[in-house]
């Protein structure tokens, strides 16, 4: 049985203009299910919890403009929990994740409105998260989390290897296994990018950087391509999986775990 619950709590106002909210929302998930995260302004953050009980709180801080206008909604389609930010200015009787997010008041004035999804899986679900304007952050979670903002770092200690990408931040991650499917995409444009593997890492690697340099200490690297301070083609333990690693500011790192 699943079970879907959203309750809103008003705390009181923590200054003559800012005040919070926060909503909750829960779900009963089996391992192998998967929870999507849409936020826009606001970090992530996502640990493991006990039991069977998907939770996702959001909380809304509201510094300009109407708050009524941005709200958190859930949906449930084809087994995936999905919880996501919606403006309401264009459309006040929105009601679906799917349609146009503006951050611009009707009067043209721009919302500042903050939301943060704090978040607890059961073992075993998976997540999907992005936002625009925060950082994200998993820990001890053991399976796969994809992972995108804009402007933000990216944080993740997992079982699972997932895709990090941002542009102004840097990524750390660190994972317990390295068995993903296809391919995995380690990217950012200002920021440094450091990862951690187990000693059986297995992978076909490219990395580049512009303004910083490449190395991996621990894991011996056998060249398949070009090979410079600043990128290289090759295998890790004997290649395998797919690992795009890519900044342009900032140095790259692989390490063992």
């Amino acid at each position: 049985m699943t079970r879907a619950l959203a309750l809103a709590v008003a705390f009181a106002t923590l200054t003559g203009t800012i005040s919070a909210q926060a909503t909750r929302f829960t779900r009963q998930l089996a391992p192998g299910a998967l929870v999507e995260l849409d936020n826009i302004n606001g970090s992530i953050s996502v640990s493991q919890g006990t039991g069977r009980t998907a939770e996702v709180v959001v909380t809304k801080t509201v510094k300009k403009g109407d708050g009524n206008m941005v709200k958190a909604i859930m949906e449930e389609e084809n087994g995936v929990m999905r919880v996501c930010t919606i403006y309401l200015n264009r459309d006040p009787n929105r009601s679906s994740c799917r349609g146009n997010n503006s951050t611009n008041s009707k009067n043209g004035d721009r919302f500042e409105v903050t939301m943060n999804y704090v978040v607890r899986l059961p073992a075993g679900v998976r997540v999907r998260g992005e936002t625009v304007n925060g950082s994200i952050t998993v820990s001890a979670i053991d399976a796969q989390a994809d992972l995108e903002t804009v402007n933000g770092d990216i944080r993740v200690q997992s079982g699972a290897a997932g895709s990090l990408q941002t542009v102004n931040g840097s990524i750390r991650g660190s994972f317990a296994r390295a068995d993903w499917p296809g391919a995995l995409r380690m990217e950012t444009v200002n920021g440094a990018i450091e990862l951690e593997f187990p000693a059986n890492l297995a992978a076909t690697v490219r990395g580049e950087t512009v303004n910083g340099s490449i190395s991996s200490p621990d894991f011996p690297v056998t060249i398949t391509g070009k090979w410079g301070p600043k990128s290289f083609r090759g295998t890790i333990g004997g290649g395998g999986r797919d690992l795009q690693v890519e900044t342009v500011n900032g140095n790259i790192t692989i390490r063992k775990r």
